[in-house]
């Protein structure tokens, strides 16, 4: 099973200038959203077998067909039907969820993805994984970097994870797969609320 996730604080700032930051007041933002390359997973016995998707080929197989599950395609979907703005503690000036994906070693890049004036927002969800764990039920954890700017400079970055239950995930059949289809989709909205929630707070002290 993998290790505990650590938030961790992206580079670049003080505590008192995160401070600062964080108690400016809501101010409209453009927001650029990158997605992930796709879904994994992972089981408990991940630190024996060091195997990863196993999960996922079962759940195939028993679908009789790929559930192509959080596409880049259809994570684009998911995000642009979500109030990304709101969770971010940010008011809307726009919204762009691109159509291309992000690897892990890109998102922690420093940097904008995007030029822009005023207040932009990048939001970079490169890692999803769903989590079997023998005294846990099912989870969805997404790993994501979130980090807002001021005329290209930056004024807060947040990185770490965030997960959403599968309770109630069942895939014994073909008959089963859009309910878990659905299942996976809520979590997967739900860790993607939670990481931006907890991006919005001010650093601890």
């Amino acid at each position: 099973m993998m290790g505990a996730a650590a938030l961790l604080i992206a580079a670049g700032l003080s505590s008192e200038e995160s401070a600062q930051a964080a108690q400016q007041p809501s101010q409209q933002c453009q927001i650029h959203v990158y997605p992930a390359e796709g879904v994994h997973s992972v089981g408990e016995d991940f630190d024996a077998v060091h195997q990863v998707d196993q999960d996922l080929h079962h759940y195939y197989e028993t679908a009789g067909r790929s559930l192509d599950w959080l596409t880049p395609v259809r994570q684009t979907a998911l995000l642009g039907a979500m109030p990304l703005d709101e969770f971010a503690g940010v008011s809307p000036a726009m919204k762009t969820v691109h159509a291309e994906s992000l690897s892990r070693h890109q998102a922690l890049e420093p940097g904008p993805r995007e030029l822009g004036t005023g207040c932009v927002l990048d939001v970079m969800l490169p890692q999803v994984m769903l989590e079997r764990g023998g005294l846990a039920g099912r989870s969805l954890r997404l790993f994501g970097v979130v980090r807002r700017y001021e005329n290209g400079a930056l004024v807060k970055g947040y990185s770490g994870f965030a997960a959403g239950s599968m309770a109630g995930f069942q895939l014994k059949s073909a008959a089963d797969a859009d309910s878990a289809t659905a299942v996976v989709e809520n979590a997967y909205r739900t860790a993607v609320e939670t990481l931006l929630r907890n991006s919005a707070k001010p650093p601890r002290k």
